[in-house]
This record gives structure tokens, sequence and C-alpha cells, in this order.
């Protein structure tokens, strides 16, 4: 991992080294500053500054969808499930088919629908924080960041909540694939889960379209343009998507968020008292440590020759985009591994940029704010148990394993 005297050698990065994994930025920051461009033989050429991969993000020389014979790779080694996920899915397919069914899904997907879930958030958030009021510690994740978003998007789908536990399997499961390098290992898995969520989408589909709702997938099953609408395969595809990445990576920047603001006192006590100062500390936690460490879709493709600091990359070859990265540039942030929720002009890339720019980001940004005063205000003397914070053991989605506090009430 490391030269002799201890200083870091990009040619020895390892993504999937636990000390990595555990403290990314030092390597984020040698990586910047000796091999910006730099080709790792397991997962591609990989950009870790902030212009270099702004550009890629808005250049539509790169796509999403995975060409050959990469495609067949996967296809060999993935079921049928999984196989059906990559091809319909927004997050791995381009244009045309990206912007046909991204226009169909934003028909439904409308900021009024997010906006109008705001008093929902607030009254779950208010029940769980009830229903722990008393209680001398708790974990952060298994009572607040994971039960708000999940609770969230089930009923944005109209999803019954008593199906939770098994959404959170399924996500488990299945997230498993997106990590860097692919462990062919966990495909089994993940085409059960794959299998069974598609099964399970499927059911909901059958059901709305017997009997329409208010809710999204009403809404998706509705939504036409042109003549067009959203095929079977694709709108099982969006279910899944949603329902996978509308808690997950939420609930890692919940917790994430809640850690950073209380290993900050200062900036904890501002958000407790002025719920106003809110949005910036959540665009602070997004740039400081995002949930997408790696931008998500399983890299970027170029489909001509593309230089870039005279590296030339050819057609096929992955790209991948360390946001993480990206977020920590000093060519875009001053002192950019300050946590600093007054910071202006937050220009982060953790929800993406350009035509996959995280569909979802108003829906976490909007539960981020609600969650995070209402727990400060909750419990005033809430402390970190640990200064020492427990990770999962992942390169592409930054998320505390467990976040013990203690509330100061016996």
């Amino acid at each position: 991992m490391s030269t002799s005297g201890g200083a870091l050698d990009p040619a020895a990065w390892d993504p999937t080294d636990r000390a990595f994994r555990d403290d990314p930025v030092p390597w984020y920051r040698v990586l910047r500053e000796q091999a910006p461009v730099l080709t790792h033989p397991d997962i591609g050429v990989v950009l870790s500054r902030y212009r270099d991969i702004d550009a890629v993000l808005r250049d539509r020389r790169f796509g999403v969808a995975t060409p050959s014979p990469w495609r067949e790779v996967f296809a060999a080694g993935a079921p049928p499930s999984m196989h059906l996920l990559s091809e319909n899915s927004l997050l791995f397919v381009d244009p045309p088919q990206h912007r046909r069914v991204r226009g169909l899904v934003a028909q439904a997907f409308t900021p009024r629908r997010i906006e109008a879930m705001r008093p929902r958030i607030e009254a779950s958030v208010t029940a769980i924080l009830d229903r722990i009021e008393d209680v001398p510690t708790f974990d952060v994740l298994e009572e607040i960041a994971w039960p708000v978003p999940i609770t969230a998007v089930t009923d944005l789908l109209g999803v019954p909540a008593t199906d939770q536990g098994l959404l959170h399997s399924w996500t488990h499961a299945i997230t498993a694939v997106d990590e860097l390098p692919l462990d062919f290992e966990v495909l089994p898995a993940a085409g059960v889960a794959a299998d069974e969520f598609l099964a399970y989408a499927g059911d909901l589909v059958d059901a709305r379209k017997r009997s329409p709702g208010d809710d999204l997938i009403s809404g998706l099953i509705a939504a036409e343009e042109d003549g067009e609408r959203l095929t079977r395969d694709e709108l099982l595809s969006m279910i899944v998507l949603i329902l996978l990445a509308g808690h997950d990576t939420t609930a890692s920047l919940i917790s994430t968020g809640l850690w950073l603001l209380l290993a900050h006192p200062d900036a904890a006590a501002e958000v407790r008292v002025d719920p106003g100062a809110v949005g910036n500390a959540v665009e602070e936690v997004l740039r400081y440590l995002g949930p997408l460490q790696v931008a998500s879709g399983g890299g970027r493709w170029p489909d001509e020759p593309v230089t870039i600091r005279d590296t030339v990359i050819e057609p096929g070859t992955p790209v991948r985009l360390l946001l993480g990265s990206a977020n920590r540039d000093p060519d875009q942030y001053g002192d950019p591994d300050r946590f600093d929720i007054h910071r202006g002009s937050i220009r982060h890339l953790a929800f993406g940029r350009g035509l996959h720019v995280c569909l979802g980001a108003a829906l976490g940004r909007l539960e981020a704010q609600v969650v995070l005063p209402a727990v400060l205000q909750r419990f005033p003397d809430l402390a970190l148990v640990d200064d020492r914070p427990t990770w999962r053991p992942s390169f592409v989605v930054r998320q505390l394993a467990t976040l013990p506090v203690a509330t100061g009430r016996s």
C-alpha cells in the first residue's frame, strides 16, 4: 500500500484494501497530486480531480451503457434478472432510451410531489423520536437513518410498510454488485434478490393497473409523451431503482450528517437553534463526505478516443469517477478537508451532473433537512459514544456501519 518511509504510492493503490476503505481521503489526495489520470489494472481509468470529473459528467462522448465485450462478460456471469436491470435501469442506459425514460419518469416524479411529502416525513420522524424519547443510548442507523428513508420511499410508491425488511435485504444483496472491482461471487445472491424484487415490483404494477391511486407507481404507469409509455421492463427496473437508491444512499447521508454535526459541536448547536442553517449544512455534508464516492452506473465509457491530461482513453475502456476525491479538490474548494457549514458556493458532485444527475436528489435533501434539526432539537445533549466511527467495508458507497449515541437521559 505504501512505499518505504510511509509515503503513499499511487502505483500501489488497492481499492479493495480495508485501510483505504476505512479512510480514503489520504489516497484521494495523493491520486489528485501525483496520478490524476490513473490506469488501474482491475477497474480501468480512474479520475480524481474535480475539473476532469465535472467535464466527463457533462461530455456526451461518454455513456453509461456497458459496451461489448464487457456486456457479454457480465451477461455470462449474471442471472437474467440482473441482465434485465442492467439493460433497462436509468443508471445503465444512454440516449435516446435514457431521454425517453427520464422524460416519462419526470412527469410522475415531480418537485411538487416530493415537497408534498414533507408533512409525512416530519410525522414519521416525530413518531420515531417519540418512541426513543427516554432511552439513554441508541444506534442512529437502526433507529433513524434506515427507517426514515425507507418509510418515505415506500410511502411514495404506495408500498406496504410491512415489506420494508424484505426491501432492505434485497437492496444489500443487489447493491453488492456495484462494488469495485466486481466480485463475481456475489452474483448468485444478487440474482436471487433481483428475481424476488422484480416479481414483487410486477405484482405492484399489476395491482395499480387494476386499481390506480395517487402513488408514484400509478403515475409512472400513466406517464405518456408523444404516444410513448414506459415498457413493462422499464417500469419494473424503475421501481427497483427507486426503492434501492431511495433509501440506501439517504441512510448514508442522514447518519454521516449527524455524525459530522456531533463531531463539530458548534455546527450542531447552530443547526439546533436555527433550522434555517440546515440547508447549507446538508450541502457541506454532501461535499465533505457524500454517500457515493464513485459515480454510479458502473462508470463511464467513451464512444471515441478521448484525451484527458495527455492520456488517450480508447472506446470500451471503463472510466471511474472518484466523486469523493473531486469534492475534496483544493483547486475547487479552499481548505477542502475542513468541515464548514458556512462554506459558500458548494457546487459538489455528490449527485453527479449532466444527463445522469440523480433523479432523487430533492427527496434525499428534503429528508436530511427534516431529520437533522429534529434529532438535535429533541436531544439537546446528544453525544457520540465513540469518536472513531466504524464504516461498512465498501468503496463505492461511504456508509457508517453503526453510530451509537448517548442522549444524556437515564
